[in-house]
């Protein structure tokens, strides 16, 4: 007979035993391999649906703002383009709020996408572009909404607006557009034709909720003729971090000022170009940078700064909403400061025009009082007040007379008359005089005082800049233009008394100057530091597909207990056919079978049983892999926020599950096996686990002995049980000192540590506590000798017993844990220190939230007053009512919450 037949009778005899080893080792590897399957099966739909929904789309070329929608045009000429890109597509994508007008369903957050024919056939779909008041719905967004063809959408949107919504001049009123669409059909996911109706910039797991409508109607509503604010870019290949420098140095070629919302006008006094931005406001980098470039082409700069202030009083005399303008060009005098009418080191004054001191009845070294509106960051409109000595009086004349220092102010510069004002702050227009609307007739925007630009920023500086325009004079250096003290007189080309006029430039070279400019400042600017990005949303996608959670590593651990349930008992069905097969062992080890050729012997059984059970386990793992796929997409939808999850079946995870299972049924195996190495035949051949075990010298320490803690019994007096409670005292005390560092090391990482050791302490205590070697008879009637049996039964296979006991308090100890850390919101929520701050209500605003919500304007705007909320049955107390506002003001998608 040779090892070979042995081993197959052995299979063959024994065959109960080894089907429920193939049972649990196919167990082990079904869990295991399963979970692996669910990580790749959730990685895998997750990247397959983010490349489904960006569709051809490689990068993105955004704005914060809006840039000419010929810029995806002039993109596409680039002799470089072609190289690496298919197609560029401009659109406008914005977010907004969709209602059906029947049912007056809405849904907040909906992607709203401003498309033409462009977009259908960059990605190659043949579906027929909306047009005039069309409107086509994704499919979630549709079935939300309960909407069908034919039927009134009603989609409302922010106002874009290039001017900062907490500058003094935007608009903090009406923020919102509301646009009356028809529903033309809704776009399923998944169909090449109908593509589009998962479209998303985005990165999302869940559905996608979208609209799309004509791009020229959107830009009309939104007042962005011509204009878009985002550009799709299709690579030729996926070589992303290069494509996307190609798109940077390419959009730094094509890029003009008007993409970076600034323009360059004509003005006088003497002839100049005016350097100034859509937002009224230049950036302190951009001030810099258009300063370096007009000294490289030897040309002067000037700075101003323009604000409007709601009085100028003077001796209890006032002038009500006029414009001052701040800047050292009145002061300057052959390129030097005029200092004949200041002491050295001393601040500036004020200056008045003419018609405004007359008005006014002041003189220089009278005390001159500003009055005006400032907005607060938290939320609110304040006045504030200025007095400045005047220093001198002007005419109304060369850069005194220039109404165009003032930017483009909605509702104030377009306006025929002061009665047609409509700016974004309150004004009383009860206080405009004759005289005011004829100033207003005759000069319109013109300043009616001017202060030294230091004074002027000190004043009225923003975050975002400290100037309104910036004047390059069309002249060499030695430009020079000054308005004379009070009494002289002035003109761009005849020099005043005292003064000098030198304007070298002329009508033939100013557009050539304004080109050269232009052109020098491009180069100097980088449009991605000025509002531009260019993001690859393929790869950011891709990188969000994998999700915060590893899926592979979350099923393993939520599948923990199962792996190790069904490795213990292969372990204790691997021990329970060694202990049947004692006397086989005994009697090979008679006949001269060496303790390494059984070992071999078992081990060859073993890893047939182990691969046979492992490629069970894989058919196992499939089906385990498929029932969470299955319960991820319908019970447990909220993990992943999406239904498109499908198995995807890795050669990989299965490979590992099998090569695991195999290794972990040999090591049990050659563990059990271990602890018999030292056992006589005549034990073996007794039949009897305990005796083999006892006969052995040195078997205490064995391998199997410290795993499994199933020994033979110590002597009376021994020091196996005292050791035991030793540990127990040990593990125990460990614990509880972490326990008490938890403000250290925190509670998570205390309570999870102090747990495991404390759970080891118990088990050491119940392993000593088995073995100890006290024998009480048994007597009495009742349920306490039939528990006392009970207990004496347990206490044969001490180390059996251990585990048992393991298993089920490191199932109770994870249940438990769980349990503990979850979080009572109705108990806690009202309790600032908890979670929730103590805010139990949250809202979410399509618009900004100009006015402090703690205020009774922000209060009325946001319909929060006392009988507004009484209305709707909220139940509150004035002391305790609080609206918090998360980050900063003026974000485009503001929250707030309400504390009860």
């Amino acid at each position: 007979m040779n090892f070979s037949t042995l081993a197959k009778r052995s299979l063959a005899y024994f065959k109960r035993t080894n089907l429920a080893v193939i049972l649990g080792v196919a167990t082990a590897v079904a869990v295991l391999a399963g979970a692996l399957l669910v990580g790749d099966s959730v990685r895998a739909s997750l990247r397959d649906l983010a490349l489904a929904r960006l569709g051809k789309t490689d990068l993105l070329i955004a704005s914060q703002g809006f840039f000419r929608e010929r810029l995806a045009d002039d993109l596409q000429s680039h002799e470089k383009f072609a190289a690496s890109f298919n197609a560029a597509c401009p659109l406008i994508a914005i977010e907004g709020l969709v209602t059906h007008s029947d049912s007056n369903a809405r849904a907040g957050k909906v992607a709203v996408y401003g498309v033409d024919e462009r977009f259908w056939k960059f990605h190659g779909s043949t579906i027929q572009p909306p047009e005039d008041n069309d409107v086509l719905l994704s499919a979630a967004l549709a079935s939300e909404l309960n909407a069908k063809p034919g039927e009134t959408i009603i989609l409302r949107i922010e106002k874009p607006s290039a001017i900062p919504i907490e500058s003094l001049h935007s608009r903090k009123e009406d923020l919102g557009h509301t646009i009356r669409l028809t529903m033309r059909e809704a776009l399923p996911a998944g169909a090449s034709r109908n593509f589009g109706g998962e479209f998303s910039l985005r990165p999302q797991q869940g559905a996608v909720r979208a609209i799309f409508l004509p791009l020229k109607k959107l830009q009309r509503n939104i007042e962005q003729d011509g204009k878009a604010n985002a550009i799709l870019l299709s690579a030729k290949n996926d070589q992303l971090p290069s494509n996307q420098q190609a798109v940077e140095d390419i959009l730094k070629d094509k890029f003009t000022l008007a993409d970076l919302g600034l323009k360059l006008r004509p003005a006088e006094n003497p002839p100049s170009i005016s350097l100034e931005s859509d937002s009224a406001v230049i950036s302190d980098v951009l001030a810099e940078k258009a300063k370096a470039a007009a000294g490289k082409l030897n040309l002067q700069t000037a700075s101003f700064l323009t604000y409007l202030a709601n009085t100028i009083r003077v001796n209890g005399k006032e002038v009500p909403y006029s414009l001052i303008t701040a800047t050292d060009e009145l002061w300057a005098r052959n390129g030097n400061v005029d200092q004949s009418s200041q002491p050295p080191g001393q601040p500036r004054g004020l200056i008045l025009n003419d018609w405004a001191a007359r008005d006014l009845g002041a003189k220089p070294g009278d005390d001159v009082t500003l009055d005006y509106y400032v907005w607060k960051e938290e939320g609110r409109l304040d006045i504030k007040q200025a007095t400045i000595k005047l220093e001198r009086i002007v005419p109304i004349q060369g850069l005194a007379a220039d109404r165009n220092l003032a930017p483009e102010y909605p509702g104030i510069s377009n306006a025929k008359s002061l009665a047609d004002w409509d700016p974004p702050f309150p004004v009383d227009l009860s206080r405009v005089r004759k005289v005011d609307e004829e100033y207003w007739d005759k000069y319109r925007t013109t300043p009616k005082a001017f202060l030294s630009l230091a004074e002027g920023q000190k004043l009225w500086a923003t975050r975002y800049g400290k100037l309104t325009s910036i004047r390059i004079y069309l002249g060499a250096k030695e430009r020079t233009f000054v308005v004379p003290p009070s009494g002289g007189s002035a003109s761009s080309n005849i020099p005043p008394k005292g003064g000098t006029t030198n304007v070298t430039t002329n009508a033939t070279n100013a557009e050539g100057t304004k080109q050269s400019f232009e052109q020098e400042l491009r180069a100097s600017l980088n449009p991605i530091e000025m509002g531009l990005s260019v993001q690859s949303v393929k790869l950011q996608s891709l990188q969000a597909s994998r999700g915060a959670t590893d899926f592979g590593e979350y099923f393993a651990y939520f599948s923990f207990f199962l792996v190790i349930s069904a490795l213990l008992l292969t372990t204790l069905f691997f021990k329970l056919g060694i202990e049947q097969r004692l006397r086989e062992i005994g009697l090979l080890r008679a006949i001269g079978f060496s303790t390494r050729q059984i070992r071999s012997l078992f081990l060859r059984e073993g890893l047939l049983l182990s691969v046979i059970g492992s490629l069970a386990g894989l058919l196992g793992a499939v089906a385990y892999g498929w029932l969470m796929m299955f319960g991820l997409r319908t019970w447990w939808v909220g993990a992943v926020g999406t239904t498109q999850l499908r198995l995807h079946v890795s050669p990989q995870s299965l490979l590992i599950g099998l090569i695991a299972g195999v290794v972990t049924a040999l090591l049990c195996i050659w563990l059990t096996l271990r602890s018999l190495r030292k056992a006589s035949p005549r034990s073996l051949l007794s039949g009897s686990i305990d005796a083999a075990l006892n006969a052995g010298d040195g078997v205490g320490s064995s391998a199997f002995r410290r795993l499994f803690r199933q020994s033979k019994r110590p002597p009376k007096g021994g020091t196996t049980t005292v050791g035991g409670y030793r540990w127990t005292f040990l593990f125990g005390l460990f614990g509880v000192a972490l326990l008490a560092s938890s403000k250290f090391i925190g509670q998570t990482g205390a309570f999870f540590g102090a747990g495991t050791l404390l759970l080891v302490a118990v088990l050491f205590f119940w392993s000593a506590w088995l073995k100890r070697d006290k024998r009480a008879t048994i007597h009495g009637h009742g349920i306490a000798p039939i528990l006392r049996m009970g207990f004496r039964n347990a206490a044969i296979r001490p180390g059996r017993s251990v585990l048992c006991i393991a298993l089920i308090a490191s199932a109770a100890f994870i249940i438990v844990s769980v349990d503990a850390f979850r979080r009572d919101d109705k108990a806690g929520s009202l309790d600032p220190k908890s979670g929730t701050g103590g805010y139990p209500l949250i809202a979410e605003s399509l618009l900004p939230i100009v006015h402090d919500p703690n205020g009774q304007q922000g209060r009325e705007e946001l319909a929060l007053t006392d009988d507004q909320i009484k209305k709707t049955g909220v139940k509150t107390h004035r002391k305790r009512r609080q609206i918090f506002v998360f980050g900063f003001f003026f974000r485009k998608f503001s929250i707030f919450e309400l504390k009860n």
